[in-house]
């Protein structure tokens, strides 16, 4: 393994933190605050929420008459001007659901402002979550395992999920009573961009009955349970039917190829010849890591491959592990016979692969090597997807935590 090429691959992957500045976005977005008038209500939600909102205050400053913020980390907190509250992920908890009846709470109150700004990062889907009635929320995580099991992409997921929503899909529209709102949007969504972040929270969308089934069709849930599912989609129709009466305007404050621009900045700046496999890597884990090992067998001397997106993987059994685990796994065998030195690193830009601490994992041309001195059945891994053990007992995962960034993950391959 050569130890400088690994290096220039956790360079090259981490040069988009420092080039980006999520308060000058924000504040160069409300430049234009044509969409807000008067006094500013805010709501913020999703894994971002907190450093989204602290840069809408530092730019609107006293015309903020009211916050809620929903998030994945910190304490509840409540004071009289802000109102904090912590939901689960990536499956909807009790805190989830509260989170969805206090937003919907806040946005009916009197005392309202003139407008109202929603700040929306990934995860608010399963942060905050108000399904229509029959369903629980024991039957939100029935459905999200079932999506899990089936191997969806998560603009698929996020469909299902707003056809039973009371706030998804649009649907949170109708509780705002200010005449004009604005939603300032940070993409993690390779697939369908800045629509389907937050589950189209702030898109409208209906979907005929037809479309509905089609959905439906994709993920394996029992008979009683897609009878619940029909009377929800039923009972979200009768709420679709009011009109928000205000103006509103959807705008992106960030997406995942600004991460793709940085990177290819510094492969470049750093003597590589770049293959740009473009800000829309998706598609089953085993697919995508063929690809990139065929174009890294096949790439010259001092090449970087790199690309931004979100590979999917059909889950079956109870392995532990992350998209980005288990993608610099399968890229172990792709490049365990490479004839030169090579390393491939997959990180999430929210500094959490699943795993609690892990940002994601690294591997170059000796691992499959390592695999087997250790004891490892590489197949056996692959199978049950049980990929964070293994990256553990190797030693090759990639530290991770809080880094108030949502953009999707990054991969990028050296060969040298």
């Amino acid at each position: 393994m050569d130890v400088a090429l690994l290096e220039d691959a956790e360079a090259i992957s981490s040069r988009w933190v420092a080039d980006l500045n999520l308060s000058s976005l924000i504040e160069d977005r409300l430049d234009d605050s044509s969409a807000l008038e008067g006094s500013v209500d805010l709501v913020a939600i999703g894994k971002v929420s907190r450093e989204m909102a602290r840069a809408a205050h530092a730019v609107l400053g006293q015309r903020i008459r009211r916050t809620i913020v929903i998030s994945d980390v910190g304490d509840d907190g409540d004071t009289s001007k802000e109102r904090v509250l912590i939901g689960e992920h990536p499956i909807p908890g009790a805190g989830s659901l509260r989170a969805g009846k206090e937003v919907t709470s806040f946005l009916v109150s009197d005392g309202h402002a003139d407008s109202t700004l929603l700040l929306l990062s990934g995860g608010a889907s399963s942060l905050c979550v108000l399904p229509a009635p029959p369903l629980t929320l024991d039957d939100l995580n029935r459905i999200w395992l079932a999506a899990l099991r089936a191997g969806v992409d998560i603009t698929t997921l996020n469909q299902i999920r707003a056809t039973t929503s009371l706030i998804a899909g649009g649907a949170v529209l109708r509780y705002v009573r200010s005449t004009h709102s604005k939603s300032l949007i940070l993409v993690d969504n390779v697939v369908s961009g800045a629509r389907w972040v937050a589950s189209a929270m702030t898109y409208e969308y209906r979907p005929s009955s037809d479309e509905v089934e089609a959905l439906w069709a994709t993920i394996d849930v029992d008979t009683a349970l897609r009878t619940k599912m029909q009377s929800a989609f039923e009972n979200r129709s009768g709420l679709m039917d009011v009109r928000p009466g205000l103006v509103h305007e959807n705008v992106v404050v960030g997406e995942p190829a600004m991460m793709l621009r940085s990177a290819i900045e510094e492969a470049s700046r750093r003597e590589y010849h770049v293959i740009d496999m473009g800000a829309r890597v998706i598609g089953d884990a085993q697919a995508v890591a063929r690809e990139w090992g065929e174009v890294a067998r096949n790439a010259d001397a001092r090449t970087v491959v790199v690309g931004v997106g979100e590979v999917t993987v059909q889950v079956e059994g109870g392995g532990e592990g992350g998209r980005c685990q288990e993608l610099a796994w399968l890229m172990a065998k792709e490049l365990g016979g490479h004839a030169r030195p090579s390393a491939f690193v997959a990180k999430a830009s929210d500094g959490r692969d699943y795993v609690e601490g892990v940002g994601g994992a690294w591997v170059s041309e000796t691992t499959m090597a390592r695999i087997g001195e250790l004891g490892l059945d590489w197949s056996s891994v692959a199978r049950t997807h049980d990929t964070y053990p293994a990256f553990r007992a190797l030693g090759q995962l990639i530290e991770g935590g809080h880094t108030g960034w949502n953009l999707c993950d990054l991969y990028v391959a050296l060969v040298g």
